[in-house]
């Protein structure tokens, strides 16, 4: 059994542990549970990997992966899109509580999230990757989720990056799912959307880039490779402003 391994059980035992309230042995190796990635890595965990987070706030803790290697570490990774091995098209309760696999491909919940952006300033890196291994990045200034009353409705602040802005067309929309859909057209699901947009990174991971489809349902970025090119992979991360 490797170290890795091993770590990964001992994290999903403090987990359960946790949730049922109860105390871990003094022998427990892992430390948590932390606010956000940030605090993680200022506590002098410097290596990106699964952590247990607990917002301030919210009822439980809740596992998220930490990335410590692009730019001064701290950021908490929201989701995650890279193989096409979890299916994004769910419903509202599942984007609420958040699925997939921490190590893999995930989507932290809107409720989690929503919880972790409240905790203070935050600013969102979203990164893309297409299918020669270019990777581009689009930056915004602040990020927070309206409560779910408010369907988690979206806000950013200011773009920079060379991806281009294709988010802020999505900025102040209502989250939308296969069941609750909030938007002005019903053939779209799973994202910020108000009739049309100009990405949606929950979308369908096509293989090879461009695909065929009635709809721009892919992973795309209509900036970055136009609405029928599908990335390969994506990350979305948060960080507490500097």
């Amino acid at each position: 059994m490797t170290y890795s391994t091993i770590a990964m059980l001992l994290f999903k035992l403090k987990l359960q542990l946790t949730q049922n309230n109860i105390p871990p042995t003094s022998n427990f190796s892992l430390t948590g549970p932390f606010r956000d990635c940030y605090q993680a890595l200022q506590a002098g965990h410097s290596t990106s990997g699964m952590y247990l987070l607990k917002a301030d706030g919210s009822e439980r803790p809740t596992q998220a992966w930490c990335e410590h290697g692009l730019d001064n570490g701290g950021w908490t990774v929201i989701q995650r899109r890279r193989d096409g091995s979890v299916n994004f098209f769910r419903n509202w309760e599942g984007y609420k509580k958040g699925f997939g696999n921490i190590d893999n491909e995930y989507w932290l919940g809107l409720e989690n999230i929503y919880n972790l952006a409240r905790q203070g300033d935050y600013r969102l890196m979203v990164e893309l990757e297409d299918w020669v291994g270019k990777k581009v990045y689009a930056e915004y200034s602040s990020f927070r989720l309206e409560s779910e009353s408010e369907f988690y409705r979206l806000r950013l602040g200011t773009y920079q990056g060379n991806a281009g802005n294709s988010l802020i067309s999505h900025n102040g929309k209502p989250f939308t799912t296969l069941d609750r859909d909030k938007d002005a057209f019903s053939g779209n699901a799973c994202w910020w959307y108000n009739a049309c947009g100009q990405t949606n990174l929950n979308g369908v991971w096509y293989s090879g880039g461009v695909y065929r489809s009635r709809f721009q349902d892919g992973i795309f970025w209509a900036d970055y490779g136009g609405g029928f090119y599908s990335l390969k992979a994506v990350r979305m991360m948060i960080r507490p402003i500097d």
